[in-house]
């Protein structure tokens, strides 16, 4: 597996990095998949846009083609062109990547599909953030935002936004539906400060669109006039209408509200930060507070055996199910307690999901991936999870990466199971990559999953990537 997608890291979306010697660059990987059972081992198909089958031992070739922007030059342009083959019992051809960009200054617009992660925290070693984890393919969408924070008030705050028009594809039950997706994020204190304070939130919507198998009633066509459009940004909107999407408003509506803190001086950067999901308005009766993403990551900034740790803490198991303390402590109760929020799910709409692969983090397991298999819903999203990530380098310039995560599944039902009864999950890997000259870097890994979520597997990848240019 390739860990150039992984190789770079900031505070809030992910972007390629410029290449050392050229803007342009063309570059072929060649991989191998296998393991004991055909299944992919976890964390060989996650966080990987889609581009690692779940199943089937395979060859995957994938070619790219693209030219960075310019960082001496206010107005420039960039693209990048990216397909992916699958050659072996599932021989299928993926247009990965397909995107083009116009910048001038800190601003962009750009058309296209391009891999992204949507959130705060640290994307280098993550387990996935909640709403937009990089784990399925990229949507086609039109986006206008910042390229990175734009410093305002003598680099005392940053500001970093998105808006973002998109089209989901047509599997599962609702075809041409769209995607509304809008975030903002502050970072205060300047770039170069001991101690920075991040805040933000982030909001998508799939609205618009109608069932692929009508049943000829009224429910058969969903609103997708300029009037919905409004609603749809606003997050308003009550009611005739469908009334499995969330809370009779125009569309199924989810993000996150995300707090960060950031320490560094001259050898590391401590980063702790936190994921707020939400799926309607009863986030804010705190009754589902102590949901979320919880992260801890450490990043040294010289290279060494041990160069950065990142610990996450996903814990779903509220969703309105009982009363959160913090929510107690201020008598706030929800209007819809014990209604259940159902993470990534939504009736009608199938789950949260582009290509058939999960938008949001990968540990909360789409059904049709599992033991107990099922569709493209998340049944058992109410999930306890600690991992841990670590990366480093080796003698010889060998750089590595760890993952292991321990999850429990269980569906979220009122009163909660017994702890006795969820599902035990671990999965883990270990990645090492030799760039051998400045054209080829060879890779390898392994990886195993055992418990009750995912089949028993072992297995992993051989890597070969080539640079033209």
């Amino acid at each position: 597996m390739l860990l150039s997608i992984l190789l770079s890291t900031f505070i809030g979306f992910s972007s390629p990095s410029l290449s050392k010697d050229t803007l342009r660059h063309t570059t072929v990987d060649v991989m191998a998949v296998g393991s004991t059972n055909g299944i992919n081992p976890f964390w060989t198909r996650s966080l990987q846009y889609g581009t690692v089958p779940v199943e089937n031992s395979t060859g995957i070739i994938r070619i790219k083609n693209g030219k960075w922007y310019n960082p001496k030059k206010d107005v420039d342009w960039m693209y990048q062109v990216e397909g992916t083959g699958w050659l072996g019992k599932e021989s299928k051809f993926l247009l990965s990547e397909a995107y083009l960009g116009l910048k001038k200054g800190a601003f962009e617009i750009w058309g296209g599909s391009k891999r992204e992660v949507i959130g705060l925290g640290d994307t280098t070693m993550t387990a996935g953030f909640f709403i937009w984890s990089g784990n399925a393919l990229p949507l086609p969408k039109v986006h206008v935002g910042t390229r990175n924070y734009v410093n305002v008030l003598h680099d005392w705050v940053g500001i970093n936004f998105q808006f973002a028009h998109g089209w989901f594809d047509n599997q599962g039950s609702i075809g041409d539906s769209y995607l509304h997706q809008k975030s903002l994020y502050f970072r205060l204190g300047q770039p170069i400060s001991s101690l920075n304070l991040f805040v933000g939130f982030n909001h998508q919507a799939q609205w618009g669109g109608s069932r692929r198998d009508p049943k000829g009633g009224f429910y058969d066509v969903y609103p997708s006039d300029f009037n919905a459009f409004t609603k749809v940004l606003l997050g308003a909107g009550e009611g005739i209408l469908p009334d499995d999407d969330e809370n009779n408003k125009y569309g199924n509506h989810l993000g996150s509200l995300d707090l960060g803190i950031r320490y560094q001086n001259d050898q590391m950067s401590v980063l702790l930060y936190r994921q707020n999901p939400y799926e309607s308005d009863r986030i804010w009766s705190l009754n589902t507070i102590n949901d979320g993403l919880t992260g801890l990551s450490f990043t040294m900034k010289e290279p060494n055996i041990i160069e950065g740790i990142s610990l996450e803490y996903l814990y779903t198991g509220n969703q309105g199910t009982y009363q959160s303390i913090l929510g107690s402590l201020l008598n706030k109760q929800d209007h819809d307690y014990p209604n259940m929020v159902n993470y990534l799910n939504v009736r009608g709409r199938d789950g949260w999901i582009y290509s058939g692969r999960g938008l949001g983090t990968p540990l909360i397991i789409m059904d049709k991936e599992s033991q107990q298999g099922g569709g493209l819903s998340f049944a058992y999203n109410a999930v306890r999870s600690m991992y841990v990530g670590i990366r480093g380098t080796l003698p010889q310039q060998i750089h590595w990466m760890a993952r292991l995560s321990s999850t429990s599944y269980d569906y979220p039902v009122i009163p909660a199971n017994n702890p006795e009864s969820y599902l035990k999950q671990i999965s883990a890997s270990l990645n090492l990559q030799k760039q051998v000259n400045k054209k080829l870097g060879l890779s390898i890994q392994i990886a195993v999953d055992q418990g009750d979520r995912i089949k028993n597997t072992l297995g992993g990848m051989l890597g070969m990537k080539y640079r033209f240019q």
